[in-house]
């Protein structure tokens, strides 16, 4: 569809093609590409943030109070040979759900939903901790 300087319904100065170019100040500049492109990363990571906290409080739900803050975490390995790193999942997460999920139980570092830092191959693994990691975790590191 064409749209035609005649058709500016919000602005009957402008209506016409040979109104002149809008100027404007430098206090009302619009933002920015890069201030635009910030914000919109920032949005999206405020959605991710509020849906991780969202799931964490469905699952506690479910668990009734089940999950304790001194339960170690469970642990999940990329199955890419060249990477086989252990990404930790969120305390309310169990692995076997996870693994169940999964196309012929191989799960990968792209998959990890729950924290995006580490949902690549490229991110380092995160720091073990001494209490709450597996034992075959630390043999492997």
């Amino acid at each position: 569809s064409k749209w035609y300087c005649s058709m500016n319904k919000n602005d009957p100065e402008r209506a016409r093609c040979s109104a002149p170019e809008e100027e404007y100040d430098a206090a009302t500049t619009p933002e920015s590409a890069m201030d635009q492109r910030t914000r919109k990363h920032l949005r999206l990571w405020v959605r991710r943030l509020h849906g991780n906290e969202a799931y964490e409080n469905r699952q506690r739900k479910k668990r009734s109070g089940t999950a304790n803050a001194k339960e170690p975490y469970e642990w999940i390995r990329c199955c890419n040979p060249s990477c086989g790193k252990w990404r930790m999942l969120l305390r309310s997460m169990d692995a076997s759900t996870i693994m169940d999920q999964c196309k012929d139980g191989e799960w990968y570092c792209v998959m990890n939903t729950w924290d995006e830092k580490a949902a690549s191959c490229g991110a380092a693994q995160e720091n073990l901790p001494a209490l709450g990691c597996p034992p075959w975790v630390m043999r492997d590191h």
